[in-house]
């Protein structure tokens, strides 16, 4: 009887903890990705086109780059009215963000064309968020990928492509 009541209890808390803190972390470092979105879709009062089956997407880039990439979510806005002006889409996602991101590309066209890429490292990998604005269409992605793997292309880009190796060592086999 004591089973029942004091060890089961404990046994389903346990378990809704070990569920539910992974979740809730995985939950919190997607929503700088969708603050991004929102702040876009009330900025200028469009709806965001999701990708579909963009977690089959990730799930096969993480297999195909041996873990090099973590995750990846895509949202595409189509007829967007030109930045009111320059560097509005740098604002716009910079305090979507917040203060842990840091700007790693700003370009301004003068086009009105603009792309920006903010990064922050998150132990031994980076988080991106690219947001590229080209004619009245805005595309957000946010990739999660291995630290080691991205300097190895970043020092070699060629080497990367050519061997495939997504940043083995030398010696190193599958």
């Amino acid at each position: 009887m004591k089973f029942f009541t004091v060890v089961l209890p404990a046994l389903v808390i346990a378990l809704v903890v070990v569920i539910l803190f992974p979740v809730a972390g995985r939950a919190a470092s997607g929503n700088d990705f969708d603050s991004v979105v929102s702040a876009v879709e009330h900025r200028y009062s469009a709806h965001a086109q999701r990708i579909p089956m963009m977690g089959l997407v990730s799930f096969c880039a993480h297999i195909a780059t041996k873990g090099g990439v973590k995750g990846m979510k895509v949202a595409e806005f189509d007829n967007l009215p030109a930045a009111r002006e320059s560097g509005d889409l740098e604002e716009l996602v910079r305090q979507s963000l917040g203060p842990n991101w840091q700007p790693f590309v700003v370009d301004h066209a003068r086009n009105g064309d603009d792309s920006v890429i903010y990064v922050q490292p998150d132990g031994g990998s980076m988080r991106m968020m690219i947001a590229d604005f080209d004619h009245g269409e805005l595309d957000l992605v946010r990739v999660e990928v291995n630290g080691d793997r991205l300097s190895h292309w970043v020092h070699d880009p060629e080497g990367s492509a050519k061997k495939h190796d997504y940043g083995k060592s030398e010696g190193e086999t599958d």
